[in-house]
């Protein structure tokens, strides 16, 4: 039986009978992939006193789905609308303290004339990029953070044809 720590109405955080912590997302998250002209956007972030390269991502409201949390999140921090969201794939960040319900969303945008970071919440500024620029983030160490490598992974994964 596990022995809960922390509750709050996202996640739930408790001790299991071996002492191991585990955590519960109650509700799911997602992590946003926007599509502009055939480049991804990629925000920079601050987290904990450091700046991270990543795609917006975020929790998911309760009886929201994955695409309807998807296209607020979008709206929320990048103030954008999708013309056309879809579900790339599940995501699992780490199935040995966590149980959760990622999806990477693709949100297609038409229009990015209102591009407004969500500054209050972190985002300092988001740009677009092509894949190969992607994948010279990743190399050159900007990108670390593990939503956005699994989520670009499978977007990789998706564009071979």
């Amino acid at each position: 039986m596990n022995k809960v720590i922390f509750e709050n109405s996202m996640l739930s955080v408790s001790v299991d009978e071996l002492g191991y912590l585990k955590l519960l997302q109650k509700n799911g998250g997602v992590v946003i992939i926007p599509v502009y002209q055939n480049k991804y956007a990629i925000i920079q972030h601050s987290r904990n006193g450091e700046v991270l390269y990543e795609f917006p991502r975020g929790f998911i409201e309760p009886g929201e789905t994955h695409l309807i949390g998807g296209e607020r999140e979008l709206k929320e921090e990048l103030n954008l609308e999708s013309s056309n969201s879809y579900v790339l794939g599940r995501l699992s960040t780490d199935s040995g303290l966590i149980s959760d319900k990622i999806q990477a969303i693709i949100c297609e945008v038409n229009d990015v004339s209102s591009l407004t970071p969500q500054k209050e919440e972190g985002v300092i500024c988001c740009n677009f990029h092509s894949l190969e620029e992607i994948i010279g983030m990743i190399k050159e160490g900007l990108i670390k953070d593990n939503f956005t490598l699994a989520a670009f992974m499978l977007l990789i994964a998706n564009n071979k044809k």
